[in-house]
């Protein structure tokens, strides 16, 4: 189990850069990553503070969905990759999931259009349940 503090400024996807965790995964590997939903980060002044899932009702108001790239999440979401930032996944205050493809190094973004006037961070809190050996 790893700790990771995501910041919103600097681990913005775009105008930021990834979280780089070190934490390399493999098909068959169970991800799970957990986020206390009190904690809060910030996409700018006014009514933009979220936890990890982001500004979207019924924690943050409705501020719709981001779109880069082809993938869309609440602006404000903790989101993952496993490949540097060209595809994503949406990670929240809890993600569980068992990795189906090649896998890869997890980088962990807050998903924001610009990063400017973001502020705060999170904690996330990873743990990796390797697959048994066949």
């Amino acid at each position: 189990m790893a700790s990771f503090e995501v910041k919103a400024k600097e681990n913005s996807s775009t105008g930021g850069s990834g979280l780089n965790t070190g934490i390399t995964l493999e098909k068959g590997d169970l991800l799970t990553v957990s986020v206390d939903p009190l904690d809060k980060w910030s996409a700018g002044g006014g009514p933009r503070e979220s936890n990890a899932n982001g500004l979207s009702n019924p924690y943050g108001g409705d501020f719709g969905l981001y779109t880069k790239n082809g993938f869309s999440f609440f602006y404000g979401s903790l989101i993952g990759s496993f490949d540097g930032g060209k595809t994503f996944f949406g990670v929240g205050t809890r993600l569980e999931m068992t990795i189906l493809n090649n896998g890869g190094e997890l980088s962990l973004y807050y998903w924001d259009c610009n990063n400017q006037d973001n502020s705060g961070s999170i904690t996330a809190i990873v743990e990796v349940f390797k697959r048994p050996a066949v």
